[in-house]
């Protein structure tokens, strides 16, 4: 059984622990003035702090993170960002962690500084290495190497070596890892880094351990803890305890191996290191394996396994599986063994962790060749073969050992070297074997570049076909986005002109001038947006400056939000110093950017919710801050949130509306204006967008700023719009499902005097309205927040109690293959905007009428019933089918009534009465009594009976009042008839 390789990648910054030093730097950090000093004392602390006291670690960290995103100082922003990437991955939050080092090397990159990229690409690889990715962590590494070896870097050369050495010798390349340990080793032991040094003897003797030299790994984990012990390094005991247990076990000495184990597992369990805890659980279980005590070796594992799941260890959750699969195995309980195997085999193939691999391979087989499936155990020995050939093979060791011989002896470097030379010396006389060789090899060698460039030019296609698959993706998304923005205020500009062409002496309410103002502008807005990057890609947009007054610019347009807020009932604060900044700025463009921020803040915020713009001038810069408590932005979706047409929500409910190009532009022009913006959010809590322009002062700020408006007088709430009912209480009634405000005036604007309109905000509360107040019709738009139109069509018509309300679903999307598909969940009608009010007027008067046609032909006194003639197919025919049949069975039974009915059809006396109402204009014991009037009328007409004798015939207990229905339907008495 292969054993799980030493991590040691965050080992060296171990430092002991001095509270007189720790006193010194808060004690400096008190009284520093300048916030760049007390970024950098923080930065010590939480050093001091970091293997001692983890929470106040995490302060540190993250109030160096606060302050240096406030100054223009980048280098100390980036190893803030890469110092709280560190504290991110001892918590094992690797993802978080990726996010802090790219964020620190691209900052490091902007400046050049190169050491501060080396540092995050340190800890990027480290996180890459402890979640498996070892591919990942190895480039990384790799990037690190050269440039320290182009900065002349010695100790980061070997510190890049070190970690490439347990990368390698996780993937089972041993020659190299131990290549790497050795040079590694040399130069530690030559700039005199002892701590160091004796980090590069364990990897040495880890590899030993591997390659089963386990005298020799036992002789430099011995030399590893004399530094260790000198040093009074704990934890580096800790390893050399953990590495002996292994090697101990390995070599049979069990109850050895256990005393080192638990010395391991103390110091471990002091230190907190929850994944080296996971590990010593692990070799417990594995002594426990070896002493054949079976059911304590599964609980061990268990341990191990609980532990890596909840660090997201991914090579020890591979390791752990696959030793509890072994264990159920030895033990005869194959069920559970082939589950845990499994397991092994898909973690250790994802991650690459070739040996884990084979190792459950190999447990695969004999596991199924107990269980009698020969075919199964037969692959998974193949698949054993393959990699054990691939892996390990007599080279290795042989190598590993010359290779060290090399670094002990440099005489006896030489000796080899000369042996070498004549071996070489010796194979000359062999030329015709050489040449033959060497033309196989050389053949190989083309035959390999060959496929290389081949499947490097699949790469490139497949890679090529993918980004045009993408930028298509992202043209459509764009153009049916930019279509849905056009056409819904077109819609709403054209509607109200259109009816002013038609009755030129009505004229147009101000309300309705009021929206084709708004809409005009939201159209032109668009257009100005479009134009403006377009002049950016072809670098002709300039910035037009003025000189005025920066604080009064920004009030106006921060103010002009303030009655929106007040109509949604939100906190929107404003801070602007009330004083003059007489400067030199491009007012449009200041603005524009000031409206899609703030724009946006009120976009993706709650009514009652909190927004606040604030504003600041120091040292020669403009700070502006648009914060608000809204649904906020994932956090992987923040880099991409200012890429052209990029919308972090999307999809068919549309909850939010927009193009994609409002962050993009803002972005462009503050880098017009040499600025910089920024964006931070959490989700369910908030977006903080932070820009920072440079801004020369002109004029003193001596001025006071002579506005007398007041946040009252700008905060007055709108008063609402209030329709005159014209409708009586027997006309019908219309759902109408709008989320744009002004659409749903319009709309309801055309149909109030003729019908009783009830208003639903979206899809949700549409559905719940529908269900409440059974309307006659139903007006949908398709693109709405919390539920979209199709949705609602569809659960609407598949609702017994709302399947035979006809609907309208109104959209932007004009393709035919939207219609399709509107029309295939069930909706009656379907109107592409911008659309005549004239003929949704007729489309709802049609679908209206011909619902009342129905019931009046279904009620006509000479109609005759013949439920099988009814072709059926959707759920209210089918329910009518149902019911007919029902009839046909049970009129003549005379205790047969509306009661029974119910009870047989499965419905509630209110849904059967609401649905017979809707679909045939009687209730139920109207269409009961009338069925069996027109079969009476029937049976008359044939001359099957007497009247009294037809009348019992068809549930009629009572002659006089069988002849008084009768008469009531058909105009004369059953005998006349």
């Amino acid at each position: 059984m292969k054993q799980l390789a030493l991590p040691l990648l965050i080992f060296c910054t171990s430092f002991l622990f001095s509270q007189s030093k720790i006193d010194s730097l808060q004690k400096a950090l008190d009284e520093a003035s300048q916030d760049s000093v007390k970024v950098k004392l923080l930065h010590q602390l939480y050093f001091q702090y970091e293997n001692k006291e983890p929470k106040k670690a995490r302060n540190m960290a993250l109030e160096a993170l606060r302050i240096s995103s406030e100054l223009p100082i980048v280098k100390l922003r980036s190893a803030s960002y890469a110092i709280y990437g560190d504290y991110l991955y001892t918590q094992s939050s690797f993802d978080s962690s990726i996010v802090m080092y790219k964020t620190a090397r691209n900052l490091a990159k902007e400046i050049d500084w190169i050491q501060g990229e080396m540092d995050a690409l340190f800890g990027l690889g480290n996180v890459y290495y402890r979640k498996g990715n070892f591919e990942e962590a190895k480039k990384t590494h790799e990037q690190k190497l050269k440039m320290a070896e182009e900065l002349g870097d010695r100790e980061s050369v070997a510190g890049s070596y070190n970690s490439l050495g347990l990368i390698c010798s996780e993937q089972g390349e041993m020659t190299q890892a131990m290549e790497y340990f050795i040079a590694s080793s040399k130069i530690y032991k030559e700039v005199g880094h002892l701590r160091n040094y004796s980090i590069t003897l364990m990897s040495i003797g880890m590899a030993h351990r591997q390659l089963g030299n386990y005298d020799k790994s036992k002789w430099y984990y011995l030399q590893s803890d004399s530094i260790s012990t000198l040093l009074k390094n704990d934890l580096g005991r800790a390893y050399v305890y953990h590495n002996l247990a292994i090697i101990n076990k390995n070599t049979g000495e069990l109850d050895e191996a256990t005393l080192y184990n638990d010395k391991a597992l103390v110091l471990f369990t002091k230190l907190g290191d929850r994944k080296k805890v996971g590990e010593l659980h692990y070799n417990q279980g594995s002594i426990f394996l070896e002493k054949k005590a079976f059911k304590k070796a599964v609980d061990a594992y268990q341990k191990s396994l609980g532990v890596s799941v909840v660090t997201n260890d991914s090579m020890m959750i591979a390791f752990s599986n696959c030793a509890i699969g072994q264990s159920y195995m030895l033990s005869n309980d194959f069920k559970n063994a082939i589950e845990y195997l499994k397991s092994a085999v898909e973690i250790s193939e994802r991650i690459g962790l070739f040996p884990i691999e084979m190792d459950a391979y190999e447990y695969l087989s004999e596991t199924y060749g107990k269980t009698g499936d020969f075919e199964q155990a037969y692959q998974s020995r193949t698949k054993y073969s393959i990699l054990k050939d691939s892996l390990f093979t007599r080279e290795k060791r042989e190598l590993a050992n010359e290779i060290e011989a090399r670094y002990q002896n440099e005489e006896k470097t030489k000796e080899i070297a000369l042996l070498e030379s004549q071996k070489k010396l010796q194979a000359l006389q062999l030329t015709q074997r050489v040449n033959e060789r060497n033309a196989i090899v050389a053949f190989t060698i083309i035959l390999l570049l060959l496929a290389g460039l081949l499947y490097n030019q699949y790469r490139i296609k497949q890679k090529t076909y993918k980004e045009l698959r993408e930028l298509d993706e992202l043209k459509s998304n764009f153009f049916a986005n930019i279509s849905h923005e056009f056409r819904t205020p077109l819609t709403l500009i054209k509607g109200p002109i259109e009816q002013l062409e038609q009755n030129p002496g009505a004229g147009l309410g101000m309300e309705s001038i009021k929206m084709i103002r708004r809409n005009t502008n939201k159209v032109l807005q668009l257009v100005n947006q479009l134009l403006d990057l377009s002049k950016i890609d072809k670098g002709k947009l300039e910035l037009e400056q003025t000189e005025g007054d920066v604080f009064k610019c920004l009030r106006g347009a921060a103010s002009s939000f303030s009655s929106h807020a007040a109509q949604r009932g939100i906190d929107y604060k404003i801070q602007i110093p009330r004083e003059f900044l007489w400067a030199s700025f491009d007012r449009d463009k200041l603005e524009k950017i000031v409206y899609n921020l703030l724009g946006n803040a009120f976009k993706f915020s709650d009514d009652e919710s909190i927004i606040s713009f604030v504003s600041s001038y120091t040292d020669g810069e403009l700070r502006i801050l648009v914060s608000d408590t809204g649904r906020g932005i994932p956090e992987d979706k923040i880099p991409f949130i200012f890429d052209r047409f990029y919308q972090v929500y999307q999809g068919a409910t549309r909850e939010y509306e927009g193009s994609g190009i409002g962050l993009s532009l803002s972005k462009e022009l503050v880098a017009l204006m040499d600025g910089t913006i920024t964006a931070s959010s959490e989700v369910n809590k908030g977006t903080i967008f932070t820009i920072a322009l440079p801004i020369q002062k002109i004029r003193p700020g001596n001025l006071k700023d002579k506005s007398t408006r007041t946040n009252n007088q700008l905060d007055q709430k709108k008063k609402p719009y209030e329709f005159q009912t014209k409708a009586v209480e027997t006309s019908p009634k219309i759902l109408l499902v709008e989320d744009n405000p002004d659409m749903s005036y319009f709309i309801k604007e055309h149909l109030q005097g003729i019908y009783r309109i009830k208003e639903a905000k979206n899809g949700k509360i549409g559905l719940a309205q529908a269900t409440k107040y059974a309307p006659d019709l139903i007006i949908t738009d398709v693109m709405m927040p919390e539920m979209d139109g199709v949705e609602l069509c569809h659960r609407l018509k598949s609702n017994f109690d709302t399947s035979h309300i006809p609907l309208i679903m109104l959209t932007a999307k004009a393709g035919i293959e939207n219609k399709i598909e509107g029309l295939e969940i069930g909706a009656d009608d379907y109107l592409t905007k911008p659309f005549d009010p004239k003929e949704l007027l007729a489309r709802v008067k049609n679908l209206i009428g011909q619902r009342i046609k129905l019931r009046e032909r279904f009620a006509q006194t000479a109609s005759r019933i013949h439920p099988k003639e009814i072709a059926t197919s959707s759920l209210d025919q089918a329910f009518l089918e149902d019911l007919l049949q029902l009839l046909e069975q049970e009129y003549s039974n005379s205790s047969f009534g509306a009661p029974e009915m119910q009870a047989t059809l499965g419905l509630s006396k209110t849904q059967l009465h609401r649905k017979l109402k809707a679909l045939t204009g009687e209730s139920p014991g109207e269409l009961l009594r009338n069925f069996r009037i027109k079969r009476a009328a029937q049976l008359l007409r044939q001359k099957a009976d007497t009247v009294t004798q037809i009348a019992y015939a068809v549930g009629f207990n009572n002659l006089s009042y069988f002849a008084k229905c009768f008469k009531e339907l058909y105009g004369v008495s059953p005998s006349n008839y």
